[in-house]
This record gives C-alpha cells, sequence and structure tokens, in this order.
C-alpha cells in the first residue's frame, strides 16, 4: 500500500473552526466524489486536541510545539496505480479540481507532504 501524509497549515484569514469546516464539510465530499476516480482506497483527516492536551505531550518529551492545523492521509493499493490514476483524462481534471479546493483553505507554501509505506507493529 501507498500511502500520502499531509500536515496542513490554514491560511491566515481562517480561523481554525473556518478552516475545519471547509476540509471537513466541503473537501472531504469533494475527495470523496473523485475516489473511484483517482483510486484512493481510503481517506482519514486527524485535528488536534485543544491545547492543554498538546502541552502535556510536548512536556512530557521535550517536544517543539506542533504548528499544524490536521493531518490528512489517503492510501492507493500501490505507487503505479496511484500514478496511473492521476494519468488520465479524468484524474489529471480531478486533480486539478481537489487542487484548486485546497488553495481555498490550505496555506500550500506552509504545509508539508510524503510518500510512504506503514509497517504494522500492532493490528487492530
Amino acid at each position: 500500500m501507498l500511502k500520502l501524509t499531509m500536515f496542513v497549515r490554514r491560511l491566515p484569514e481562517l480561523s481554525r473552526d473556518q478552516f475545519d469546516s471547509h476540509w471537513l464539510d466541503r473537501h472531504g465530499p469533494l475527495v470523496r466524489s473523485h475516489q473511484q476516480v483517482l483510486r484512493i482506497r481510503r481517506y482519514v483527516q486527524t485535528v488536534p486536541l485543544p491545547d492543554p492536551a498538546q502541552q502535556s505531550i510536548r512536556a512530557s518529551r521535550g517536544l517543539a510545539a506542533a504548528d499544524y492545523d490536521g493531518c490528512g492521509e489517503l492510501w492507493w493499493d500501490s505507487f503505479d496505480d496511484h500514478s496511473s490514476a492521476r494519468a488520465s483524462p479524468e484524474g489529471l481534471a480531478a486533480l486539478r479540481e481537489l487542487i484548486a479546493d485546497e488553495r481555498r483553505f490550505v496555506d500550500l507554501s506552509r504545509s508539508i507532504a510524503w510518500y510512504g509505506t506503514e509497517r504494522l507493529i500492532i493490528p487492530d
């Protein structure tokens, strides 16, 4: 399985609530609408808990503050499957629509993304 992990920061003019509302109520359904053409197997949005919980985990480990508004994760069967879906005319159109929507609420210049594979240590 191929996994794309993206840590996102909201556009500076948006509140956390505005960002989260767009991500959940608009972008989530938009991704779902393109699931078949892009061959997406799974999509998860993770949002941070309020700051007191974050302070506790940082203090216990000496961590720096994580300045992200969320983490998106998408899975595909393989990198080849992902690449071929994106190369089709329908896939390219879907990708353009998704990126255009991301630009409405995500500060892409301050967000990060990478591809990887998971190593299952503790199963469900």
